[in-house]
């Protein structure tokens, strides 16, 4: 029996108490890639809006927060490369995933994504930038934020392990 297979059969079936952490990386590579989980729209550890867009939260105020997610994916990104020269090492964005937690008839999560692009884009120009991209509306997003951003990188091959 494999080691993994091992600790699966002893680990308890029940998770452990709420509030108890896994270890969740900000960012991991694999390969050539490097995915960055998912960042809310905190700066300096404070929500910039909370609730769902088009009831709690405008659509301006949404796109702000889609804006700071991608920053904080960046920063991210940023930091697990700092040893193999920051975000110089990514060769291109891939995907962007946001997420935004919608009113009922809410539609327009397509433009708070937008703001997330826009970033990616100024950051690494036109081609590297341009990716692939997916818009969800969710009823609720953790910490109450409206908008979470979520990205894959490839990396220069100098920068793959």
């Amino acid at each position: 029996m494999h080691d993994a297979d091992q600790r699966l059969a002893a680990a308890p079936a029940e998770p452990g108490p709420a509030g108890e952490r896994p270890s969740v990386a900000a960012a991991r590579r694999s390969g050539g890639a490097l995915i960055a989980s998912g960042q809310v729209a905190a700066r300096g550890g404070e929500l910039l809006a909370e609730g769902r867009v088009g009831v709690d939260v405008s659509l301006d105020v949404a796109r702000s927060c889609a804006r700071q997610c991608a920053r904080n994916v960046l920063t991210a990104v940023r930091d697990e490369l700092s040893g193999d020269g920051g975000l110089g090492a990514v060769e291109h964005v891939e995907a962007v995933s946001v997420w935004v937690a919608s009113a009922p008839g809410f539609t327009d999560q397509h433009l708070v994504a937008d703001a997330a692009t826009a970033l990616f884009t100024e950051v690494f120009g036109d081609d590297a930038g341009r990716h692939a991209r997916v818009a969800l509306g969710v009823a609720a997003l953790p910490t109450g934020s409206p908008v979470e951003v979520q990205a894959t990188f490839r990396l220069r091959p100098e920068a793959a392990p």
